[in-house]
């Protein structure tokens, strides 16, 4: 059986939930009013408070506070939105929430934080994109515990009890690995090519498997491997740090030009930055 069928028997990936719809349904639309997409976010209260919260972040320089949806529709855009309502809505994909998807939450959390550092770090690439790259890297473990929680259960005591990541492990227990199946919830979701690229191949063997991928996308893809290693290091959403792993973020930081004492002050911001983004996230 090919990995696609397998997963398609063994997950079930979720539908679009019905606001997110109505919001990406509008954003698609190049007829779309401002006042009909302001209208469709309210409907979500978390959704407008993040959307307000971003648009008054320092990565859009403004220099008065954003207060309205709409001003904030105006000051980020329609493809920020797009990408705000995708983030916001995986966290309804969470059909449970114990201490197991706070784990999963908390590491999703600080690859998004570690991801927007190392963007305006390398340049050429958005922060606000990386942050929802980072935050939908791994819904495919979401899916995964979501479809058989028992063989998830059982594929967590191994990470913990092995200190390994779930990337070393998963394919002994289910026969394909969360990134092939955030692939598949991606194109479910229509996300944007770019991301379902990253989604599904963030766990790349080598710099040369992405040498087909648009340069854009080979950098984000790097970023979020890298940032994916720095929280497993720091045990981000793990039992504890894991400093011994082989992962490869000697070779992302090469790819990326990050020296050894840089990378060492990007790991200090990134802690001070994490807590306080875990926070805003919890209200």
């Amino acid at each position: 059986m090919q990995n696609a069928e397998l997963i398609l028997k063994s997950c079930e990936i979720p539908a679009v939930p019905m606001v997110a719809m109505k919001v990406l349904r509008l954003v698609n639309d190049p007829n779309t009013e401002i006042d009909a997409l302001q209208e469709a976010i309210m409907a979500d209260q978390s959704l407008s408070a993040r959307v307000l919260r971003v648009a008054n972040s320092v990565f859009y320089g403004s220099r008065r506070n954003i207060d309205t949806v709409s001003d904030a529709i105006v000051m980020t855009g329609f493809q920020t939105i797009k990408n705000l309502v995708l983030a916001a809505a995986t966290k309804d994909v969470y059909k449970k929430f114990g201490l197991l998807e706070q784990k999963l939450w908390e590491h999703s959390i600080g690859v998004s934080v570690a991801a927007s550092i190392l963007a305006r770090e390398v340049g050429g690439l958005s922060a606000e994109e990386a942050t929802v790259a980072g935050l939908l890297h791994d819904v495919g473990k979401v899916v995964m515990n979501n479809s058989q929680p028992e063989r998830f259960a059982l594929l967590t005591e191994m990470v913990y009890n092995e200190h390994v990541t779930f990337a070393q492990r998963e394919k002994e227990v289910f026969g394909f690995g969360h990134a092939e199946v955030g692939g598949m919830f991606a194109q479910r979701w229509d996300f944007s090519e770019g991301l379902c690229d990253v989604i599904r191949r963030h766990h790349f063997e080598s710099y040369d498997d992405l040498l087909d991928l648009e340069p854009s996308a080979r950098t984000l893809c790097t970023v979020i491997a890298l940032a994916d290693a720095l929280c497993v290091r720091l045990g981000v959403g793990y039992r504890g740090p894991m400093a011994d792993l082989v992962l490869k973020d000697a070779e992302c930081r090469d790819i990326l030009k990050i020296s050894d004492d840089r990378y060492a002050e990007i790991i200090e911001e990134f802690k001070l930055a994490y807590v306080t983004e875990k926070s805003s996230y919890q209200t």
